[in-house]
């Protein structure tokens, strides 16, 4: 059983502000006071989420035998989730190492990798271990088309794509990944899920291709990308 403490006990406090600031000594004497490792806070989360959302390795490493490297707080979210989401490479190995499992989703419908914060490093990491690379969370985004979004990494999405991911599947408005990247201007992008085999002429649910959602000024450009690449 979980030990939950209110929010302003000092034993959880102790705990978890320790944990957060990398306090490796004071961590270790709590816990030598008989603390619980897996006591959680007014978020269910425990020490380890917040050692390993601050990259806290060597806290990390002390608490990772002693408490669930799996458990979820109540958005869902694990250690290692968290760690994906701060960008920490090495705690996102070490963590992985241990045992934490990449496949658990959040109440989003996400899971690690829809976090991999641009890093081909994380990114790598993650695809060799997630069970299903395309898993769509709740508005039908998968992996691939968060990666698409905001500043795209073109060596990050072709890790996605040389991963296998699916270039044709929908989000709840009926985009694909090609209907992405041009609704977020970046021709780059389109002309590499082009290359890769995504199809033209797929329609949303509002009946428009990914040319119709093209800029005026991506259409002659991707009218020709599109020719290119339809047998």
């Amino acid at each position: 059983m979980t030990t939950q403490y209110p929010e302003n006990s000092p034993t959880m406090a102790s705990l978890v502000h320790a944990a957060r600031a990398g306090n490796l000594e004071e961590v270790q004497k709590l816990l030598a006071r008989g603390y619980d490792p897996n006591a959680i806070d007014e978020d269910e989360r425990t020490a380890l989420h917040w050692a390993a959302a601050g990259g806290h390795m060597d806290v990390a490493d002390l608490l990772v035998g002693l408490s669930k490297i799996n458990h979820q707080d109540d958005s869902g979210w694990t250690p290692l989730m968290s760690a994906v989401s701060a960008g920490h490479v090495e705690m996102v190995s070490f963590l992985l190492s241990k045992g934490a499992n990449p496949n658990l989703a959040n109440e989003n419908g996400q899971i690690p990798l829809h976090y991999h914060k641009g890093r081909p490093e994380m990114t790598e990491l993650l695809l060799d271990v997630t069970n299903d690379i395309n898993t769509a969370d709740r508005s039908g985004s998968t992996p691939l088309m968060r990666a698409l979004g905001g500043r795209p990494a073109p060596d990050i999405v072709v890790q996605f794509l040389d991963h296998n991911a699916k270039l044709n599947t929908k989000d709840i408005h009926g985009n694909t990944p090609l209907h992405i990247a041009i609704l977020e201007g970046h021709e780059a992008m389109a002309r590499l899920l082009l290359e890769y085999g995504a199809k033209p002429n797929a329609l949303n649910n509002e009946k428009q291709s990914c040319l119709d959602v093209a800029p005026r000024a991506l259409r002659l450009q991707l009218m020709a990308a599109m020719q290119k690449a339809t047998p």
